[in-house]
């Protein structure tokens, strides 16, 4: 299985490319990095006063300042869409809700719906039909240039 490197929000994801897959499939823990107003994943002191580290150590825990990650509008991230039967990885239908994901690759914005597989533990896959949506956007504009 071969990988796309991505931008979203000037913050890279790896995606999987599955060509068998006919939907796009995105991962709970993926979405949830980005439901930043429901679940707030870094906790300030109410009175948002912190010590000041001159030598900041790196925390894998927490890679990116939470400055910054309040800082992302998930408005523009995704759009819930609603449900839709879909194949999951597992190669079971199943009813899963449908997101609308959009991300940055080779310059280009692109936008697809993608199915929430909770059975997925990768970030997200990208199926045949958006694999070759994306191909076919790159590959024109490099000739014509």
């Amino acid at each position: 299985m071969n990988e796309i490197f991505i931008h979203i929000k000037g913050i890279g994801f790896t995606f999987l490319l599955d060509k068998k897959m006919k939907h796009n499939l995105i991962g709970p823990a993926f979405l949830a990095f980005f439901n930043l107003r429901k679940r707030q994943m870094y906790l300030l002191p109410k009175n948002n006063m912190r010590e000041v580290n001159t030598k900041p150590a790196y925390n894998h825990l927490q890679p990116f300042l939470p400055e910054y990650v309040d800082s992302i509008s998930t408005n523009d991230v995704f759009h819930y869409v609603g449900k839709k039967v879909g194949r999951c990885k597992d190669n079971k239908l199943r009813i899963c809700k449908v997101f609308r994901f959009g991300f940055e690759y080779e310059g280009y914005t692109f936008s697809f719906p993608f199915l929430l597989d909770k059975n997925l533990d990768e970030s997200a896959i990208l199926g045949k039909e958006s694999l070759n949506h994306i191909i076919n956007t790159v590959m024109k504009h490099k000739a014509e240039t």
